[in-house]
């Protein structure tokens, strides 16, 4: 009997040493888990590309006065993104042409269509400049037309939204 009593104290024993080592764990792996979370989180919160979103847009606001009476004018520039596309040589040289554009809009809420629709009107841009020559859109005619004729593409990518005007900020041919 004496025996069967000191293997139950060797596993009171051991129960115990299992609870200190758990208690050793816990007093480790909790703050180490606090130290990383918290350095996850202020990266998060200071790393500049997580905090805001770009602003795409910019917005004029004009008091327009009409008949005496006096009425306010929205005009919002979405800033599309850069696109680079391959032009029709007749020679082996190949050029390209980067295009940036800016779109007027009438609303700010016509922003978000225009963002979810950027990966068409983007398609619609390539499609349509790849099949050009360096010669059919240099100078100012040329470049008037490629404006006239993108703004129709658009505009019918975006119906029924309507896209008032659109603006080169850069345009070259390399």
């Amino acid at each position: 009997m004496i025996d069967q009593e000191d293997d139950l104290d060797k596993e009171d024993v051991s129960e115990e040493q299992n609870r200190k080592n758990r208690k050793k764990m816990l007093f480790i792996i909790i703050p180490v888990l606090i130290v990383i979370g918290l350095s996850v989180g202020f990266y998060y919160v200071f790393n500049r590309s997580y905090t805001s979103a770009p602003n795409n847009y910019s917005v004029l606001t004009n008091i327009v006065e009409q008949d005496g009476t006096k009425s306010e004018k929205t005009t919002v520039f979405y800033d599309l993104p850069e696109i680079t596309s391959v032009l029709n040589s007749k020679d082996s040289v190949k050029k390209t042409v980067k295009i940036k554009l800016n779109i007027e809009l009438s609303g700010i809420e016509d922003t978000k269509t225009i963002e979810i629709l950027s990966p068409k009107i983007k398609d619609a841009i390539i499609a349509h400049t790849i099949e050009l020559t360096p010669e059919e859109i240099s100078g100012s005619s040329g470049l008037y037309w490629l404006k006239q004729e993108l703004l129709y593409r658009i505009n019918l990518i975006v119906a029924p939204l309507k896209v008032n005007n659109l603006n080169f900020t850069t345009f070259e041919i390399q």
